[in-house]
């Protein structure tokens, strides 16, 4: 079980190490050293309270970035493990009581093979019953019944046995669809997450995309040392951050839902 486990974690590792995370922003925010340098350069060019206002609103911004960043590190390694979890229910849903239905049809199949040379002889002895009575030989005919009654009472608990391993499997078959149903009903209590994370992301597609072009007009305020244009940009900049941010955390929050979700079913399979 540790070891499942082990090679579980480290493929989802990979997965979020080798795959670009679908929660990512789509903006290339770089904080460069020469960057850095061409800021302060405007900053201590502004001075008074104009430099220490916008040395606020850009390490407000970086850490804002920062703070996205890790959120997409959050939400990538709950979004896989979650993946991850949901799949090897849906695979133990298949494997529901398994092992105690294979064993039912054995008990079934051995009682048929075991009982089958009996109800031939049964079948073969009220043959020769009625052919004695067409013969009309009531001696022979006297003769076959009695053995006949004495079998019947074997026949009859020989299928009445095969009746009940018969009743037993086919309870056991309804209880493994009805239990298989209740989880899969719980599963689909995920959709509708699924469906607000897509919103989610796609509501912070038009957010990024700005971001990206604020980036831009940063750089060249900040390179032409535009203390006004560089504060006004920063503060769109800090705008839009603080949207994505938001979708981000709501993002994560359903993540943590399906989680929950996840933990109900597996509850189920226990």
């Amino acid at each position: 079980m540790f070891r499942k486990q082990f090679i579980l974690c480290l493929i989802m590792s990979l997965l979020i190490t080798l795959t670009l995370s679908p929660y990512a922003s789509a903006a290339a925010i770089e904080f460069t050293d020469s960057l850095q340098a061409q800021f302060n350069a405007t900053a201590d060019k502004a001075g008074g309270t104009t430099r220490t206002k916008l040395i606020k609103q850009y390490n407000d911004f970086k850490s804002e970035q920062k703070q996205a960043m890790d959120w997409d590190d959050r939400i990538s390694a709950l979004h896989y493990a979650n993946e991850a979890k949901i799949s090897e229910v849906r695979k133990r849903i298949k494997d529901i009581d398994k092992d105690k239905i294979r064993r039912l049809e054995e008990q079934l199949q051995t009682a048929k093979a075991k009982s089958q040379h009996l109800f031939d002889s049964y079948t073969r002895l009220n043959k020769q019953i009625t052919a004695a009575k067409q013969l009309k030989d009531k001696t022979l005919s006297k003769i076959l019944q009695s053995q006949a009654d004495g079998m019947k009472i074997v026949v009859t608990l020989a299928r009445q046995d095969i009746r009940n391993k018969q009743a037993a499997l086919t309870a056991a078959k309804k209880d493994k669809t009805a239990k298989a149903a209740k989880i899969r009903s719980i599963l689909s209590d995920i959709d509708p997450y699924k469906s607000k994370i897509k919103g989610d992301k796609s509501a912070i597609s038009t957010p990024n995309k700005l971001l990206s072009t604020e980036w831009k007009n940063f750089k060249a305020a900040v390179k032409a040392n535009d203390a006004v244009r560089t504060s006004d940009i920063l503060k769109r900049l800090l705008t839009l951050s603080s949207q994505i941010l938001t979708k981000k955390k709501s993002i994560y929050n359903y993540e943590q839902k399906i989680e929950s979700i996840i933990a109900r079913a597996q509850n189920q399979l226990r």
